[in-house]
């Protein structure tokens, strides 16, 4: 508070300027001192940065150890519809982790060693059964095509302006090299690095945006949308483009790890329902993911979801499953509680189809300890009997306490044991 507003204040207590000013010099302090702490741990993790990521793949490995199963039994168990020793902790953890660890936003989207180390850090803080590997899921095909970027220090990347301004723009792009171009380099050093320093404890994506999220980011949302109403052919012919680029992208990701199976994801935030439409959703977005899908074999696509109560949902979910040709579908529920899990649990019975059901960020960063281990209770006892569905952390903002991490984690551990109580 300034000087001028504290004294505009009025408080009952009578307060000296020198008291007031001396405050504000205090709090001066106490913010240099945050900062100075800051380069403290980025000058420690930018020297020590090798020997911290091995110290801290040693203890997630060691962590790994003690548990009756691993995750990719624990994980693999419930996509078949069996019932492993407890439901497996998945959770996008992003940001948070960076924070956590002591880092930027900026530093883990730029650096692959700080992005490894923030995610082993993390994984090992909250004891969690996965460790991830990206954050920034939506830029990196857009970025390698040539497109402005902006890197603000403790948020996502921005694209600050389309590549395809009008028609012709998209004559002139060409798939990109990924192991030259943009952050390519960065994604497959981060994945090498993962696999070396993690081995058998190790679950590999090969993370891509998916056609729809992808369109957007190279043409602008207002420009795409505008060109499903008035030319729809240049619409379908972007969404093609695209494909091909994220075809070479995740199989460029898989030619870097070998032998190593690294699973497809797609990542389609906007192809939600809003901002699309069920019009959209069918028209334009379900056709060309099954295509990508199609190209890349076995895969999860995580988008296409119905945020908001509207008429038909629950068909719009089951298609989902059932046409985009995904094999395991991310399910994010809107903050609110208008999407019953019972339902969720339901459709996937009746397709034969896994899913992850999100949990909402509101109430992993905003509610009580108390209030996610409930949802956590409740939710469980719905998904968990016979497989098939997990409860996911669908993402974990980055101020979100981590007492309510340590709760969400802690939670799934107690309830999500096998055979789930359902009383």
């Amino acid at each position: 508070m300034s000087l001028e507003k504290e004294e505009k204040t009025k408080p009952s207590k009578k307060v000296s300027k020198k008291v007031v000013i001396d405050r504000a010099i205090i709090m001066e302090d106490v913010s240099r001192a945050a900062l100075e702490e800051h380069k403290i741990v980025s000058k420690l993790v930018e020297e020590d940065i090798d020997a911290e990521i091995d110290r801290l793949a040693e203890q997630f490995k060691e962590i790994a150890s003690k548990e009756p199963q691993t995750m990719v039994d624990r994980f693999t168990k419930v996509m078949l519809f069996q019932e492993p020793d407890r439901m497996p902790i998945f959770a996008a953890i992003n940001d948070h982790a960076a924070k956590v660890a002591g880092i930027t936003f900026r530093e883990m989207c730029t650096d692959p060693k700080k992005m490894l180390y923030a995610q082993i850090y993390a994984a090992v803080k909250y004891k969690l059964d996965v460790v991830m590997l990206f954050g920034d899921a939506y830029n990196f095909e857009a970025e390698a095509l040539g497109a402005k970027m902006l890197f603000p220090e403790d948020s996502f990347p921005v694209i600050l302006e389309p590549l395809i301004k009008k028609p012709s723009d998209l004559e002139k792009l060409e798939i990109p090299d990924f192991t030259k171009d943009g952050r390519g380099p960065y994604v497959l050093e981060g994945l090498k690095l993962y696999i070396k320093k993690l081995g058998g404890v190790a679950l590999p994506f090969a993370a891509a945006c998916a056609p729809w999220s992808m369109a957007l980011q190279i043409r602008g949302y207002n420009n795409l949308i505008k060109d499903t109403r008035k030319n729809p052919e240049f619409a379908h012919r972007i969404l093609d483009f695209c494909t091909d680029v994220i075809e070479a992208f995740v199989k460029t990701q898989q030619k870097a790890l070998g032998d190593v199976m690294a699973f497809p994801a797609l990542a389609d935030a906007f192809a939600c329902i809003p901002p699309t439409s069920p019009k959209l959703f069918y028209d334009y977005i379900i056709p060309h993911t099954q295509k990508a899908i199609k190209r890349l074999g076995m895969g999860m696509w995580a988008g296409g979801s119905p945020t908001i109560e509207i008429p038909g949902w629950e068909q719009i979910v089951e298609d989902i499953l059932t046409k985009s040709g995904t094999v395991v579908a991310t399910i994010g529920a809107a903050e609110s509680d208008w999407m019953p899990p019972e339902k969720i649990k339901e459709i996937s019975k009746r397709t034969g189809k896994p899913v992850m059901f999100g949990t909402r960020a509101g109430l992993i960063s905003k509610g009580t300890p108390g209030e996610i281990e409930n949802f956590v209770r409740r939710t469980i006892k719905v998904l968990g009997p016979g497989g098939g569905c997990i409860l996911m952390g669908d993402q974990i903002p980055k101020d979100t306490p981590p007492e309510n991490v340590h709760a969400f984690v802690n939670s799934i551990k107690k309830h999500g044991k096998y055979p789930i109580s359902i009383e």
